[in-house]
């Protein structure tokens, strides 16, 4: 008896903090996307990023191994220099120990809000914000998560493209890897 209220009160306590994760994940969302179509319209022309990325997806539990990944981006500019980035990507790396070790399939779509810091051609951002993370396998579902992380934009010589090392910290509730870095590099244009 005393074991099973145990159990019952981790798992109550597991719920709970996920909870106060949903709520502030929705609360930096709303935040974020509340004012961009009254900005979109007054500002007349939004500067506009796009890219794609591929890196190393890194999971930060035991046993587990990394794998590749992809993802594509939009950058609005609505509030320049402060932007929004959307985000689409997928990774699969293989979780827990042997022999009990399965891949996982990880699709996600993320709201950051992103910031350039300087104005020259080396050009250091930073961003954070919130995604939905689905899981595929044995782990399956979909779980809020966060994201937060940065970069530089460097020019290739090409008229506005940049090629953009990043370092990505993904922060998931639920079941799925709690905690896993993306180390990428990918091609964007620079917004004008």
């Amino acid at each position: 008896m005393w074991r099973g209220s145990q159990t019952g009160a981790a798992h109550a306590g597991i719920l709970a903090k996920d909870g106060k994760m949903r709520t502030i994940a929705t609360m930096i969302l709303l935040c974020a996307l509340a004012p961009s179509p009254a900005s979109a319209q007054a500002s007349g022309g939004t500067p506009v990023s796009f890219g794609g990325d591929v890196g190393l997806f890194a999971p930060f539990e035991g046993g587990s191994s990394a794998s590749f990944t992809g993802r594509a981006t939009v950058d609005v500019y609505w509030w320049r220099p402060l932007g929004v980035r959307f985000a689409a990507g997928f990774a699969e790396p293989t979780l827990g120990d042997e022999p009990r070790d399965a891949k996982v399939g990880i699709g996600y779509v993320a709201a950051s809000l992103i910031r350039p810091f300087t104005e020259g051609s080396l050009r250091p951002y930073g961003h954070a914000g919130v995604g939905l993370y689905h899981l595929s396998g044995d782990r399956s579902g979909t779980q809020l998560g966060l994201t937060f992380g940065g970069g530089i934009e460097l020019p290739l010589g090409w008229k506005h493209t940049l090629l953009t090392p990043e370092l990505t910290a993904h922060v998931v509730s639920g079941d799925g890897p709690r905690f896993s870095l993306a180390l990428t590099v990918g091609v964007h244009t620079r917004p004008e």
